[in-house]
This record gives structure tokens, sequence and C-alpha cells, in this order.
């Protein structure tokens, strides 16, 4: 007999889970993202954020260049974002953004 969840579902073989969360990764890559880890249930991905480069280019010409010190510091202290995207074993894919 096969156990059923509270959703009344069956709970998802491993190799599912996995299909699932390589599938939704595979997403996430395509847009950028880079994979820090990767388990049967679990991906965590990483992704550095933008700077926008228009206003800080009239900036420094405003400035004569002088604004390229700000520029400078934020390119090389870049933040960075991180999700955790999870596949529970009733098949439920959730990803959590932070950064």
């Amino acid at each position: 007999m096969t156990e059923v969840n509270a959703a009344g579902r069956t709970p998802l073989s491993d190799e599912a889970r996995t299909q699932m969360l390589s599938t939704q990764v595979a997403r996430y890559v395509q847009r950028g993202w880079t994979v820090q880890t990767f388990t049967g249930g679990q991906a965590v991905l990483s992704k550095n954020k933008r700077i926008g480069w228009f206003w800080n280019l009239v900036l420094i010409i405003l400035t004569g260049g002088l604004w390229l010190i700000y520029v400078a510091y934020r390119a090389l202290n870049r933040k960075k974002l991180t999700t955790v995207i999870t596949v529970d074993a009733s098949g439920r894919v959730t990803a959590d953004t932070t950064g």
C-alpha cells in the first residue's frame, strides 16, 4: 500500500524531485544565475546585482570624473542576490530570494 500525504497525493520519488528541481534550476541559469549547491531536493543559486550604468555615466560627465570613485567602489563591492529553490515530497516547488 502506498502512503498518501495530507494533500491527497502520493509522495514523489527522489528521481522525480531531482528532475523537477533540475528543470527549475535550468530556467534560473538561463536568466544569468549561477548554481552554488545542488542536492536532491534543494538548490542554492546566486547572482550579482546590476549597476545602473546610464545615470552613473551622466553623473561622471557632470562631475568631471569625480563620480567615478563611487562607481568603482560600487562595482567592486556589489551585493549578491541569493535564491534557494526546494522541491518537497508532494512536488511543490518553492523559491526564496534574499539580498
